[in-house]
């Protein structure tokens, strides 16, 4: 049977504390530290070479780490064989074997554990069945679309009754609308199932659906572990607020303090924020085109129309910007009359504005 336990009232599930890799001599991770709990969705999002399928390989057992610990349920599992481990991965590509059946490889796992014969089919059957493939279980996997492949990848994954469940980019070879209909199924299941699982993905969008947490990675480190409403509301840095969602960035400094409010100096004029800067340091200022209108706010730009995107429910506009910075307005609808080369004001609430130390 596939049905799993009832979560224990200590969540305190997967720790990687530590964990350090060099490649080569070149230090690619070192001090991550994150924990996941019991139950809990989570994706590890960042640009290629961010360090997050190296994690995810190191909590899998499919390469050492050189420094640190992975405790998986209060037991140290950072010097144990992969196979001992207890966690199933769902690759990229999926790694099905193209001479086997549907079920055959959905069994491959339960016969590599020496599981006995007459208890394959029953739970290869059910697992199937979670994934609406149950019809399909006589079928070349060389038959199936990609999506069925990817169903066949988590069914294979899910029969182990695994403690933990890795994903490697799981949607990536898929169309947009297979893509997104795959990412609502899955969560889904993951959820009712009560299964601890952790996402890579490069995706902002597709972490925002699936993840209650995400650890946005850069360099082999973590700069943000939130929920998704936290990372993209009040993210911690430039990088985290470029990387998840769009935002209007502009550079400037600040020039007065008062009572908590920076007033900061930029090409377009001057600005609002709340923060603790010193006077005449550098600041990145943000924020996300959705909270800004047409129209003078508490905070307000004079620009040039360099675009107006019409985006079915949306309306995108670009204002000519200067070097390293970025100005973007979202107004919901389709809004007409807007052109290349106007002038027009846009303004947002001080409260709104998200203020960074450095220059661009």
């Amino acid at each position: 049977m596939l049905d799993r336990a009832p979560v224990a009232a200590d969540r305190r599930y997967l720790d990687v504390v530590g964990v350090g890799k060099s490649f080569r001599g070149t230090r690619v991770m070192s001090g991550m530290d994150f924990r996941v709990e019991r139950g809990e969705l989570v994706s590890l999002l960042g640009p290629s070479g961010c360090g997050k399928t190296t994690l995810l390989r190191i909590i899998a057992g499919l390469m050492d780490a050189d420094d640190g610990a992975v405790v998986l349920g209060g037991r140290d599992i950072s010097r144990l064989p992969a196979h001992r481990r207890n966690v199933s991965v769902v690759f990229q590509n999926y790694a099905l074997f193209p001479h086997l059946t549907v079920a055959e490889n959905v069994a491959f796992g339960l016969r590599a554990r020496g599981t006995p014969k007459a208890q394959i089919d029953g739970p290869v059957l059910e697992a199937l069945a979670l994934v609406r493939m149950d019809s399909f279980a006589d079928r070349p996997i060389s038959a199936l679309s990609g999506g069925q492949q990817q169903r066949v990848a988590v069914a294979r994954a899910l029969v182990v009754q695994p403690d933990l469940l890795l994903l490697d980019e799981p949607f990536s070879a898929l169309d947009r609308k297979l893509r997104e209909t795959m990412q609502v199924e899955l969560k889904t299941l993951l959820r009712d199932r009560g299964i601890t699982a952790i996402f890579v993905t490069h995706d902002q969008e597709e972490a925002m659906g699936v993840s209650d947490r995400i650890a946005v990675m850069n360099a082999g480190k973590i700069e943000q572990f939130a929920d998704p409403s936290m990372l993209y509301a009040r993210p911690a840095s430039p990088f985290v607020m470029d990387f998840v969602g769009l935002s209007t960035r502009i550079s400037g400094k600040v020039s007065a303090v008062q009572d908590g409010i920076l007033t900061l100096s930029t090409a377009y004029g001057t600005l609002s924020a709340p923060g603790d800067l010193p006077i005449g340091s550098a600041a990145q200022i943000g924020v996300r085109p959705e909270l800004i209108s047409l129209g003078a706010g508490e905070n307000a730009l004079s620009i040039t129309l360099e675009d107006a995107m019409v985006l079915g429910s949306k309306t995108v506009l670009h204002g000519r910007a200067e070097d390293g910075d970025r100005i973007l307005c979202e107004l919901p609808g389709i809004r007409t009359g807007l052109s290349r080369g106007e002038s027009v004001t846009l303004g947002w609430a001080v409260g709104d504005t998200l203020v960074y130390g450095g220059g661009a």
